[in-house]
């Protein structure tokens, strides 16, 4: 099956090139302390695993590089998933809380919009840095792959969400050993569905 070939493929990846990885990430957690460097942080973690799959070799200096291209532009992009992430938590809690199915039913509507918006997160930020910042391109181009193959892209995000449970579970790192694998499963994600459909990634 091509999710277990793409975890595979990611897992192979992480720990061919394990060091520029856990550094990477490093970096980006010490960046997430001054807030106003964290959501260049946090692009500049997806810039890197992009040319790092590009080339097939993690270097650290793309991670700079990223950083200070999107330093700026970043914001536009990262504030909007904060806000997302945010609100999805309120209507989750909301959820659990009610005893009543009608209200539950009633805000079931919003979790699932807000669930398939998550779903197009994921591909959000790989988008952005592909099309060098361009954010109205970006979400349109991640809506539309996300829309394109759907169980596809909904096994991406459990993965993911499955990740984090597990680092969470098991108290192994967390974010310290979050973000890089997941910038890079996701930039493969990306890169799988545009060369099923022959685009380059």
């Amino acid at each position: 099956m091509r999710y277990f070939h793409l975890l595979r493929e990611t897992f192979e990846f992480v720990m061919q090139n394990l060091f520029e990885i856990t550094l990477v990430t490093i970096a980006w957690l010490l960046l997430q302390l001054p807030v106003i460097t964290a959501p260049a942080a946090t692009v500049g973690v997806f810039y890197f695993a992009r040319q790092a799959l590009l080339r097939d070799e993690a270097q650290f200096r793309d991670f700079s590089l990223g950083v200070r291209t999107f330093f700026w532009r970043s914001w536009l992009v990262v504030l909007p998933a904060l806000l997302l992430v945010a609100v999805a938590a309120y209507d989750i809690a909301f959820f659990v809380a009610q005893d009543e199915p009608m209200i539950r039913l009633a805000a079931s509507i919003p979790m699932a919009v807000l669930g398939f918006l998550l779903i197009v997160q994921n591909y959000a930020l790989v988008f952005f840095v592909r099309e060098r910042g361009a954010l109205w391109m970006s979400i349109t181009r991640a809506a539309l792959l996300a829309l394109s193959d759907p169980l596809f892209t909904f096994a991406v995000l459990l993965m993911t969400m499955l990740y984090l449970l597990v680092l969470y579970a098991t108290k192994i790192g967390l974010a310290l050993v979050f973000v890089g694998p997941m910038a890079v499963l996701q930039s493969k994600a990306v890169a799988h569905l545009l060369a099923s459909r022959g685009v380059e990634f």
